[in-house]
């Protein structure tokens, strides 16, 4: 009986346009996202709002993470770094350029929220 409530209750919120994910943030990812120019951001914005409807676009899963890509014209190759966990938690952000070392920071906040040392707040 639980089982059948569960799927009908992912069958809802499928089915149910008004259904957004709630979207947290890390200090991390926060500023390297106002460190960015105004129409990155813009773009950026506009994936996260396509993350929350629950469209995640070109991406890859590993480790535990969510790797979403995009390339960004002529300003390059652009990664976000989430998790999810009772909705969608943005770790980090990054450049294809510096993707290892974003990877490795990512992890290292993924392990922080799992331990309590890292602190999310409202992506807006």
């Amino acid at each position: 009986m639980a089982k059948r409530k569960r799927e009908k209750d992912k069958l809802d919120k499928l089915t149910d346009i008004s259904y957004k994910r709630k979207v947290e943030c890390t200090n991390e990812f926060s500023t390297w996202f106002k460190n960015l120019d105004n129409s990155l951001r813009l773009r950026i914005d506009k994936r996260i709002q396509r993350l929350a409807d629950g469209n995640w676009g070109h991406h890859k899963r590993f480790d535990n993470l969510l790797e979403i890509k995009w390339t960004a014209g002529t300003m390059g190759s652009f990664r976000l770094y989430c998790a999810e966990i009772g909705g969608v938690i943005l770790l980090l952000g990054g450049h294809k350029d510096t993707q290892s070392e974003d990877i490795e920071s990512a992890k290292d906040l993924l392990e922080g929220l799992k331990n309590g040392s890292t602190r999310t707040q409202v992506y807006e």
